[in-house]
This record gives structure tokens, sequence and C-alpha cells, in this order.
């Protein structure tokens, strides 16, 4: 919960709101607190100078000694409730008066110095001792519920207004939302929609601002991916013919350097061709459903390093492209093979599943990865070492190319690397892709 909160503050809609609702809030205290006070019966204001000359006249009808029947009389027909003691009377005109020993009484102020109050559950009693008894009375306050109901009616009628606000600023900043979910979908390259508002106000025209500046993106994209790939292609054949015209040439070691370089620079332009075209959204994938053992084991098998390779797999069928799978395996393991110190162990492959994934794990025991370079191993020509020579690495498309095959299959990569203690790659696979 409170790791959720944290990652709301975030948000501008969320913290507004939260102010909102905190001043709403403090506006209810203040309120009620005003409420309260207003409730707060003030005797010595309002009670007492109205009703004590009022309670002498009762007394002086109920007589000395005082007749319990016109006492009850005068109780059902006022708006006071009694109770008498003293020479041998305790009477009570209602249950709910209790004992005069159980309320606390204070002496009124000065001129009622024989009246005595008491304050208990919100109703008001006045104690008067005439003529050996003890008179007490207990004031209805009903002259007071119109102003309490006008202070109720104010008070419901200022939480709907602070309401209505609520719900109109909340639906006023609902397209920020909408912007921020959309600017994080640019940040991961999914540039297919665009944000739909009402109005021209600063928030439409904000919109519309995010809307154009992922068109271009797109469009810069686009060009960049089309460039790309009619380079590669318009490269493939002079480069055939580099090649056919090296291999008619005398063997030498030169001719060899040659022809390896060019074999180079072909297996790049496979790589970048086959990159772009699993960059784009509609690139298919021939899926077929297979036995992932059977497929690791036949890209082990082939591979120029297989001697120091260690498995470890679990039969698992999935439904992948096996094509592009196997280029997956080769890159991780040509990867690890590359980086492992011989004598430092072998090169280990895993294959293993559960009810939900299908985990295909790669270890080396190499120099490892630096943690400020894990993040960007799987960029396209990023190397750790900024190089891009022959004998360090290649050209950084490798890794690249895996994260591109395993997300086309709606998966991820993991890396976990430490410098000095090998590399692990982490491919995970949906094992249900439906």
């Amino acid at each position: 919960m409170w790791s959720y909160l944290q990652a709301r503050w975030q948000s501008l809609v969320f913290r507004l709101m939260f102010f909102f609702l905190v001043s709403m809030l403090a506006l209810a205290v203040i309120l009620a607190g005003s409420f309260a006070k207003r409730l707060k019966p003030h005797v010595q204001h309002e009670i007492l100078p109205n009703v004590e000359r009022y309670i002498e006249y009762l007394i002086d009808d109920i007589g000395d000694p005082p007749d319990l029947s016109v006492a009850q009389q005068l109780a059902d027909q006022l708006p006071f409730e009694v109770r008498i003691e003293g020479r041998g009377v305790d009477w009570t005109s209602s249950p709910r008066l209790k004992a005069i020993a159980g309320y606390d009484f204070e002496p009124a102020p000065h001129p009622y110095d024989n009246v005595y109050l008491s304050h208990h559950r919100r109703n008001q009693y006045l104690l008067i001792q005439k003529q050996g008894y003890q008179y007490l009375f207990a004031v209805d306050n009903s002259f007071r519920r119109g102003s309490e109901r006008r202070h109720w009616v104010l008070f419901l009628l200022l939480g709907s207004i602070l309401l209505v606000l609520y719900l109109l600023i909340r639906r006023m900043f609902k397209p920020i939302e909408a912007m921020s979910e959309q600017v994080r979908k640019i940040g991961e390259g999914d540039l297919r929609q665009d944000i739909l508002t009402e109005g021209k106000g600063e928030l439409g025209m904000l919109a519309a601002g995010i809307n154009r500046m992922s068109g271009q993106i797109k469009a810069m994209l686009e060009s960049k991916s089309a460039l790309l790939l009619a380079i590669s292609h318009e490269l493939r054949s002079p480069i055939t013919r580099m090649r056919v015209n090296l291999e008619l040439l005398e063997e030498s070691d030169i001719q060899q350097k040659l022809i390896d370089d060019i074999r180079e620079m072909e297996t790049l332009i496979a790589s970048i061709l086959e990159s772009e075209k699993l960059n784009t959204s509609h690139a298919p994938l021939m899926l077929n459903r297979c036995e992932m053992l059977g497929l690791v084991e036949e890209v082990i098998k082939v591979h120029p390093c297989r001697n120091r390779i260690s498995s470890r797999l679990s039969p698992v069928e999935l439904e992948v492209d096996q094509l592009r799978v196997k280029l997956l395996i080769k890159n991780l393991l040509d990867n690890a093979c590359h980086y492992s110190v011989e004598d430092q162990g072998e090169v280990e492959i895993s294959l293993s599943h559960d009810k939900e994934k299908v985990s295909i794990e790669v270890r080396d025991r190499g120099v490892g990865i630096n943690t400020e370079d894990i993040s960007r191993v799987t960029e396209p020509f990023y190397r750790p070492d900024n190089s891009r020579q022959r004998d360090t690495g290649g050209y950084g498309l490798g890794l690249y190319l895996c994260k591109l095959i395993v997300e086309a299959h709606g998966g991820q990569i993991v890396i976990e690397s430490e410098p000095g203690n090998g590399t692990k790659v982490i491919v995970i696979l949906p094992l249900d892709n439906s």
C-alpha cells in the first residue's frame, strides 16, 4: 500500500486531488468546530435571563408544600422536565431525570445567587432551592433547533459544492493521465496511437503537440529504418561480387583475411536486416509448435564451441518461430563463449519451465559487465568497451537482435552480471502465446 502511494504521489493529478481532499477535510473540520461552538449552550447569556424568572413563577404555582399533580400538569404542558426533592418528597416528571445528587452543579453568576447550573449530554439543568425543597428543571433547547438545522443545511450545501468542484477538476485534468500514458509508450517505442482529447484549451494544445511529436518521431524512425534496409540490400550485391572474385584468386594469407572480412560484413548486413524486420510492428513470425529441448540441442550440436558448452535441459513444447529462436540461442552462446575464459569453466545453458513460462539461461565465466553498462548492452551497436574491433567482440548487434526476437515472442530478456564473475542472460518466454 505504501509503495503504491509513493508511486501515485508522482502523479500531478493525484497530488492535486490529495491537496483538494485535504482542503475539503480542513474546511469540514473548521465548519464542524464552528458548528459545535455555536451549539455549545451559553447558559449565562441565553437561557438564564429568559427562564429564571419564569421558573420562579412555576415554583409558586406548584405551591408549598409542592402539589405534585400541578407539577405534572405543568411538565406536560411546558418545555420542561421537573424533579422535586426535600421534606419527604422525591418526585420526577420523567424517569430520565436522575437524583439531584447525581449532577455536578456550579453557582450561577450574580444576580442569580439562588440558582445552580449543570450541563449533561447537551441538556441544561437549573437547580433552585426554595423553602426547604430542591427544584430541578431540565430545560428543553427546542428554541435552538431551527438554528441547528440551518447549520446542518449550510454544512451539507458546502460539502455538495466541494464534491461537485472535485468531480469537475478531476474531469478537467483527466487528459493529463492519457498524456502521461502516451509519453510512457513513446519512451518504450510505441508510436501507434494518438491522444484523443476534447476541446481546444491548453490541455488540448498540449495533446496535439504530443501527437505531432509522436508522428514526427515515427516518421524519422521509419525513414531511418528504410534507409538502413536500402543500404544493406544495396551492399549485398557488390560484397557478393567481391567474395566471388576473391575466391578465384590464388590462395594466400591476404586472400583469406579479405574473405574473412567480407564474411564479417555479410554477417553484419544479415543482422541489420533481421533486426530491422523484427523492429517493425508488422513483422510476421512463422510460429510452429516444437520441442524446445531438441531445438536447443540442435544449435549446440553445430556450434563451434560445443565442447565448452554444458547443458541442463528439460523437455517442453512451445509455439515459436524456430529459425529466429535458433538464431537467439546461437547469439547467446556466441557471446558467452567469446567472453568466457577457457580455463575458468564451461559455458552453461539451461532450459526449464513452470505453469506460466519457459526460461532459457546462458551463463559464462568471463570478465562480466559493469553495472552501468547492463541496461545498454541490448542497444544496437553499443559496446561496453566502445570498440569496433573484430578481436574484441564484433559490432554490438548480437544482444540487440536477441532482445528483438524475445520481445517479438512476447517475452523478456534479463541480464545479470558482475565484473570478474561472469554474466548470466535469462530469456523468459510465455508458455501460452495465445
